[in-house]
């Protein structure tokens, strides 16, 4: 916090603007995690990771009654992709899905709102090893044998997400209000909102595929867990195993096909017929429904494959945004403009061929 003198010469207090490289942030953390597990901590080797829009990744060690843990602490930027951010729903599904063997993800271990903490909602998990497999350097890193395992383990850990019983969970607030005949207009209207803004109308195609989507939303077979972001390169492996799914941000009760779509999206996809350059996609949706339970329905996909579509022009336009409103401070995030016209060019192409 910082105090400020107002007219009149009244100090008044207000939040001191978040910054990741603050040298203070480290000692800052483990006064807080001293306070929530009663003893001493102590922080070192801290190491901030380069890597995406949204969340800060920031590695470290904490020392706790003379052993060291090696964690992570994610940080929810303010001018992030997705900014404000709050904790609760990566925290619920983490913890939910702890004891699930087939879906490898981080131990969550503390969280905290509470943005006078470390000036950013925050939490910390596990470290978890492996490297990232992007679909661009996939076929540099990796042989065909560990393409081969690491698609099929792809696959199937999706299917065991969308099998995975989130009823006899916390999780089970988020349905209330939520049906599978409603459940894809509930997507398409966060995105919609994403993206609008009252002095600033969508563009003609968002808004000819926002109708579009809306006189064509399918009833949902089953309402699952879905991840929001799941694609290559939202996972670490060491060799041919996953070890952990990553980047839980955007999770949330929906229809299963949503994920199917978002894996597949062309963007993700150095080849034609792909997935995220691992596995064949016949393959990828064969695997997922053995696991699943669940058939792959494939109008719904392909109402999913443009829905997927106007969700990431939506995601752009709404980095585009905030770069103009000075919300933003990822310089990334001004170049996403130029991705904005191919999107929608695709989007209209996958309606056509629906």
């Amino acid at each position: 916090m910082v105090e400020v003198m107002e007219a009149g010469g009244a100090a008044v207090s207000h939040a001191a603007p978040f910054d990741a490289a603050a040298p203070s942030l480290p000692g800052r953390l483990a006064a807080w995690l001293g306070q929530q597990w009663g003893q001493p901590v102590a922080v070192s080797r801290w190491q901030r990771f380069p890597v995406g829009m949204s969340w800060v990744t920031i590695g470290f060690t904490a020392t706790v009654g003379g052993e060291e843990q090696s964690l992570i602490l994610r940080l929810g930027d303010p001018k992030g992709l997705f900014a404000p951010y709050r904790t609760e729903p990566e925290y619920l599904a983490l913890s939910a899905l702890a004891k699930s063997p087939g879906i490898p993800v981080p131990a969550v271990l503390a969280r905290c709102d509470d943005a006078s903490v470390l000036g950013a909602p925050f939490m910390v998990t596990g470290r978890v090893a492996g490297d990232t497999p992007t679909p661009w350097n996939s076929m540099k890193l990796l042989d065909d044998a560990e393409r081969t395992a690491l698609g099929h383990a792809f696959s199937d850990a999706l299917g065991d997400l969308h099998a995975f019983d989130w009823r006899t969970t916390p999780l089970a607030a988020w349905a209330e209000g939520l049906t599978p005949a409603n459940v894809a207009r509930r997507e398409l209207h966060r995105w919609a909102a994403e993206a609008g803004h009252p002095a600033q109308p969508l563009p003609p195609a968002m808004h000819h595929g926002l109708r579009w989507l809306q006189a064509r939303a399918p009833v949902a077979e089953r309402i699952a867990l879905v991840h929001g972001d799941y694609r290559v390169g939202n996972f670490l492996r060491v060799g041919d195993r996953i070890t952990a799914i990553l980047d839980w941000e955007l999770v949330h009760l929906g229809d299963p096909h949503e994920d199917l779509a978002w894996a597949c999206m062309r963007a993700f996809s150095p080849a034609a017929g792909q997935v995220g350059g691992l596995v064949d996609r016949a393959t990828f949706l064969a695997r997922w429904s053995a696991r699943s339970g669940l058939q792959v329905d494939e109008a719904r996909l392909r109402y999913y494959q443009v829905m997927m579509q106007f969700k990431s022009a939506a995601m752009l336009l709404g980095a585009v945004r905030r770069v103009e409103a000075g919300r933003a401070s990822d310089a990334r995030m001004a170049a996403m403009g130029f991705q904005l016209a191919p999107t929608l060019m695709e989007m209209l192409r996958l309606m056509e061929a629906a």
